[in-house]
């Protein structure tokens, strides 16, 4: 019974589903395209459409799913709250028509197609409509006097697109205003038209909020807000000849606030007035196109616009006068003798501009999150700007996304020092026609893609810079007759990258680079009197490093000293006599028979790199003290700073003693720091020189704390014997097979003591078996 009244409840589930389905009204679905012809008729006449008898409104009576070609003037589309869906072609498209309304539809053409498109009309009206998942949602094409208003306009690719001409005097003088535009995946309003306006619209969720491409566009009270994706603008305006006007708009949470770009040719100023720009993500502000001529810079920009409650500053042919400290913004256009001191700007991009501007001076400023790395922004960028003093500023961003000093096309004779920047782009960035710059004393760290970088620059100095990793290069070098030197560049990929010529590279440390300390791609260089150490690969030679001259270099510690790209690349690796080559550790052991060259303080053995690379007069001894830290004991190390060449060194724990050669020019001082950590040797020392035993206070000096104890030795060269005794040593490890025999015979006595020893020589015997 049960399963009978199953099947019963089965049929009468499928009658009911059928008498709905037989009772349902059909959707009328077009065979082809519907027409409104020019006579006033529709064809097909079966469409979803009535008309009135004046054949001047025409109603929706239900959905309709074929495009819709109106050949007929000074009428109204109205759909009644249906909806328009079209699988392959545009929802609504007219050409050559005026005087248009299309009120109350919801639009669906499809993501290859427009949802409602003017070509080349006038006097259209577009109210009450919902248009959604179309390429463009309204596209108003070479069309003019239109008003856009009331609608949504939703999930489309591009919202609302105007494209015009001045020259054709087509696309101008539409209005755009008290529409919902959102979530389009590209552009919410495109303006390529001029003389239009766009007012009072909620712009959120899109792309790019509002782009204003035309001239003489007026942009105003509009909420534009969490435009997003993946670079999302809350208004761009890239207007060639200007003349816009961009007011009291509400920006806020986009990834980009308001972007203004340069112009071209006729310029008219814009003007950006009362505009409130809040809690954009990336960036609130900034010049975009900066490498413009002056005039394509003059802008109407008043302090009424803010970032974040801060006032922006753009001063034009301002002179002898200092920024306010409230600032969000800083441009200074055609200035002379400004200060710019002690403000705090983020997420800009720029902080702070100076373009065709001299004799300023910028100090004190903290300045975070501003810039773009794709491009030349920074969050201090200066463009053919000179004789300015960039000084004492704190300049970082969070995630590489910005440079943090830059210094643009014809910007020199600047002064960049004591600048702390970190986590930027690129720390300090030359990159074209920047000339005669002193960049000294600043301290760059984990700047991603270069710490300092002179792309196509020449004839500036690098001076006594602390330029830290990690990032790919610490200095780049594309162009000739800069000079670097005395700086310290440690833990990048590359230290140093020269692909440019006769640059010259004197005094620095370059050290602990994770592939290669100098990358030569370059010739006619000169490198002298730098400490290239603990490097993977001390320089490595691209195919075009060639004619380049290296001598008084200290090559320290690096796994290779030298590599090449093929053998066929030749250096100069040494000066002339008695001038000589360069210092090479691992020397001793790689010629061990070498004895000095005529008390010249040269090895008589030249140092082989191949046959094309020969340094004939190697150095005894570094050329300046050199730090170095010698692996003792598991990850425990002793220090060793010293002017002589230090080699085979050896700690020994059943001996209690650190040992190590040293050698140097003959009848020359040197000297011995030692630092010996009191967790590998300690309690009473002895040292010795060639088994004769040093006196405290005589020989050495002894400096001990509760962490370490420090020697200081000196010593006439050449070559010497030194060994350092204590009474105390670290315990030594065992060895995993001792570790493991002891534990047997552990386990095995456990045994005998517990169960007897017949059970224990059972328990040998099941080994032995």
């Amino acid at each position: 019974m049960k399963n009978v009244g199953k099947v019963w409840l089965i049929m009468l589930l499928m009658l009911v589903s059928a008498s709905f389905y037989a009772l349902k009204t059909p959707n009328v679905e077009a065979a082809g395209t519907i027409y409104i012809r020019a006579d006033g008729s529709i064809d097909p006449p079966t469409a979803n459409i009535t008309r009135d008898e004046f054949n001047m409104t025409y109603t929706f009576t239900g959905n309709n799913y074929d495009t819709i070609v109106i050949e007929r003037s000074n009428i109204i589309l109205n759909g009644a709250g249906f909806t328009l869906k079209v699988a392959s072609a545009d929802g609504i498209s007219f050409q050559y028509q005026s005087n248009i309304t299309i009120e109350n539809l919801n639009v669906d053409a499809g993501p290859n197609s427009f949802g409602i498109y003017a070509y080349y009309s006038n006097n259209i009206t577009i109210f009450g409509c919902r248009v959604y998942s179309s390429s463009t949602g309204i596209s108003i094409y070479y069309t003019s006097y239109c008003k856009i208003y009331g609608n949504t306009i939703e999930g489309n690719g591009i919202g609302i697109s105007i494209t015009g001409s001045e020259v054709e005097s087509a696309g101008h003088h539409n209005l755009i205003y008290n529409n919902t535009v959102a979530s389009n995946s590209n552009h919410g309003i495109y303006l390529l038209g001029y003389s239009n306006s766009v007012y009072r619209n909620n712009v959120t969720g899109n792309n790019r909020g509002i782009s204003i491409g035309g001239n003489f566009n007026n942009v105003y009270e509009n909420i534009i807000t969490r435009n997003k994706y993946p670079d999302g603008e809350g208004i761009s305006i890239h207007s060639q000849g200007g003349g816009c006007n961009v007011s009291y708009n509400y920006v806020a949470e986009n990834t980009w606030g308001i972007i203004l770009g340069a112009g071209h040719g006729d310029y008219t100023p814009n003007t950006l007035k009362g505009n409130v720009m809040v809690n954009n993500s990336r960036i609130n502000f900034g010049l975009e196109g900066y490498r413009a001529e002056m005039p394509h810079l003059y802008n109407d920009v008043d302090t009424s616009n803010t970032v974040n409650g801060k006032p922006i500053y753009y001063w034009i042919s301002k002179e002898n006068d200092a920024l306010p400290l409230d600032a969000g913004f800083v441009a200074l256009i055609n200035c002379k003798n400004i200060t710019v001191a002690n403000l705090n700007i983020e997420k800009n991009l720029e902080g702070i501009i100076l373009a065709y501007s001299n004799n300023c001076t910028i100090y004190g400023n903290n300045l975070t999150d501003n810039g773009y790395s794709s491009y030349y922004y920074g969050n201090i960028a200066l463009y053919r700007s000179s004789n300015n003093s960039i000084y004492n500023n704190n300049v970082a961003t969070s995630n590489w996304n910005g440079h943090g000093i830059v210094l643009d096309h014809g910007s020199s004779h600047n002064t960049v020092s004591k600048n702390n920047i970190t986590k930027t782009s690129v720390g300090v960035y030359l990159p074209s026609d920047s000339h005669h710059n002193n960049i000294s004393s600043n301290f760059l760290k984990n700047n991603g893609n270069r710490g300092i970088s002179l792309e196509y620059s020449s004839n500036n100095k690098v001076h006594n810079n602390d330029i830290l990793g990690p990032g790919k290069y610490g200095i780049y070098l594309g162009m000739e007759h800069n000079i670097i030197s005395e700086n310290n560049i440690t833990a990048y990929q590359q230290g140093v990258y020269v692909v440019g010529q006769r640059n010259t590279i004197v005094g620095n440390n370059i050290m602990d680079n994770l592939e290669k300390g100098i990358s030569l791609d370059g010739s006619f260089n000169n490198f002298t009197e730098n400490n290239i150490m603990n490097n993977n690969e001390g320089v490595y030679l691209y195919s075009y490093g060639t004619n380049n001259l290296f001598f008084h270099n200290n090559f320290v510690d690096n796994k290779k000293h030298v590599t090449y790209y093929w053998s066929g690349i030749a250096n100069s690796w040494n000066n002339t006599y008695p001038i000589g080559g360069n210092y090479w550790t691992g020397y001793e052991d790689k010629y061990p028979n070498a004895t000095e060259l005529n008390n010249s303080g040269l090895w008589d053995t030249p140092y082989i790199i191949n046959t094309k690379n020969i340094d004939y007069y190697p150095l005894m001894a570094p050329t300046k003290p050199i730090t170095r830290k010698f692996t003792a004991y598991d990850d425990t190390k002793v220090e060793v700073r010293s002017n002589s060449s230090i080699s085979q060194f050896q700690f020994d724990t059943t001996a209690k003693s650190i040992s190590f050669n040293i050698t140097g020019p003959a009848g020359t001082k040197g000297f011995c720091n030692i630092t010996v950590p009191l967790n590998l040797l300690w309690g009473d020392f002895t040292l010795y020189m060639d088994g004769v035993q040093l006196e405290e206070g005589v020989n050495y000096m002894k400096t001990c704390n509760d962490v370490q104890c420090l020697f200081h030795i000196t010593y006439t060269h050449s070559a010497h014997e030194l060994e350092i005794l204590g009474t105390e040593v670290i315990p030594e490890r065992l060895s995993l097979a001792a570790v493991l025999l002891f534990t047997i015979f552990t386990v095995l006595a456990t045994i005998k003591t517990r169960n007897g020893f017949n059970r224990t020589k059972g328990f040998l015997l099941q080994l032995q078996g």
